[in-house]
């Protein structure tokens, strides 16, 4: 069982990103090796990027707005409402071990826990924002019919 260090913080942190628009996205990382802490939220891909490290386990909540080009998105919806989706990631970065990988895979689902309501899950084993880590394979990887469920 895993357990959260700063659980106001990631309160306030969740309040916010409620509100918030496409792009917003809320970051734990690891204090102890079985203790979580709110780290980082903030806006884009690019920020979120420099948040991950190589060599972490982490866990995000990220918010995309699905347009008329984006598989997924959905006609006739009022206010565009359904268009939206919060999509959980757990990141490993390439550096963690393969032993801490293991024993990190144990705590999603405690981890998921702190971040419900969410519409997909995904695993993501790089942070190149030149290569598959971009908002159109987040959206892509993210729906239900996607083969893979995994950036790498």
């Amino acid at each position: 069982m895993v357990s959260l260090a700063n659980q106001q913080e990631l309160n306030n942190a969740l309040e916010k990103y409620n509100g918030s628009e496409n792009g917003h996205w809320v970051l734990l990382t690891y204090k102890t090796p079985t203790q979580l802490q709110y780290k980082a939220s903030g806006d884009g891909l690019q920020s979120l990027s420099v948040a991950l490290q190589d060599n972490e386990v982490a866990y995000y909540k990220i918010r995309l707005e699905y347009n008329s080009n984006d598989a997924g998105f959905k006609d006739g919806v009022i206010g565009n409402k359904a268009n939206t989706k919060d999509i959980f990631v757990a990141y490993t970065g390439p550096s963690v071990g393969i032993i801490e990988k293991g024993k990190k895979k144990s705590h999603v689902g405690d981890v998921k826990a702190f971040f419900q309501p969410f519409h997909s899950e995904l695993t993501q084993t790089s942070k190149d924002t030149k290569g598959n880590f971009t908002e159109a394979i987040l959206k892509d990887r993210s729906g239900p019919l996607s083969g893979s469920h995994i950036i790498d």
